[in-house]
């Protein structure tokens, strides 16, 4: 059985580097993630099963609104449902915590993510023009919202 675990340990965010940056043509860097692991507010999840991990989410709750600022599946655990499993859980743990709704952006040319999302039952709310680095120069973000009720 999977479970959703926090994470706090600055020792493990060039472990994060390194999964994400095998995923991700921009991921962020190590000194970031060391940087999240320590933050009060901030929250590094991971889906887990025994010691694998199937899924990171990094996340915020501010007052009643869970801010997700990044997620992503490690190469060897993909396309088996972990996403939407670490997305779910952290979703029915900020509501249990008297979150009620969540919010995030997304590349707006990551098709799978938006399909999972809108699936998830979120919904756009706007576009942040050239928000992200892109191979050829910058691409937009498109900014999501889901109610939690």
């Amino acid at each position: 059985m999977a479970e959703l675990r926090r994470l706090s340990d600055p020792a493990l965010a060039e472990v994060l580097h390194q999964l994400e940056a095998a995923v991700c043509a921009h991921p962020w860097g190590a000194a970031v993630y060391a940087q999240t692991l320590a933050s009060e507010s901030e929250r590094v999840q991971v889906l887990q099963q025994a010691e694998q991990w199937l899924a990171v989410l990094v996340s915020e709750q501010i007052l009643d609104e869970l801010h997700i600022h990044n997620i992503f599946v490690p190469l060897a655990m993909q396309r088996r449902g972990h996403a939407r499993a670490v997305l779910q859980a952290a979703l029915a743990e900020a509501q249990a915590a008297g979150a009620t709704r969540c919010l995030l952006e997304v590349r707006a040319g990551n098709a799978a993510a938006i399909g999972l999302y809108r699936a998830l039952g979120f919904v756009d709310c706007g576009m942040r023009k050239g928000y992200y680095r892109h191979e050829h120069g910058r691409e937009d973000a498109l900014l999501m919202e889901c109610p939690l009720s």
